[in-house]
């Protein structure tokens, strides 16, 4: 399974409308509640939050991947912001984050999993793509630069 197994324009937000990490975490959460009502929000936020205290998400050149494995999902599913101001993420390269990929899975969902993660991790590790997904103004846009 790969990003593009999971690529919903109505699951990208362009710009992200909060500033912090805690704010952003939400607003990706509500994002995806907002198009799938059934799913526990509270439960996804929780799961999200308890992992990020475990250890930050950041990681470097601007990408952060907070994510989590919960009951609270049914199935692999991934939330994507863009901010258009670099937001202090605790990222490992101490730099601040502007992307941002939630990705959520089942409790038993492990493989799935973790080749989404390896999957946005490749995606974003050239520097002109995320030149370029930084200067996105939509969801279409962004869906593009992942398909091409």
């Amino acid at each position: 399974m790969t990003l593009m197994d999971v690529l919903d324009k109505n699951l990208i937000q362009v710009p992200l409308k909060h500033s912090t990490k805690d704010e952003i975490i939400a607003e990706l959460v509500d994002l995806l509640v907002a198009h799938r009502p059934a799913l526990d929000r509270d439960g996804i936020l929780k799961a999200v939050i308890d992992r990020e205290r475990m250890g930050s998400t950041g990681l470097a050149d601007g990408i952060a991947i907070p994510h989590a494995k919960t009951a609270a999902i049914d199935r692999v599913s991934v939330a994507i912001g863009i901010s258009k101001v670099p937001v202090d993420f605790r990222a490992q390269d101490g730099k601040p984050s502007q992307f941002f990929f939630l990705v959520l899975a089942p409790e038993k969902e492990s493989a799935a999993y973790i080749e989404i993660l390896a999957s946005i991790a490749r995606a974003t590790a050239s520097p002109v793509f995320r030149r370029l997904l930084s200067s996105a103004r939509s969801a279409d846009e962004v869906v593009r630069l992942f398909l091409d």
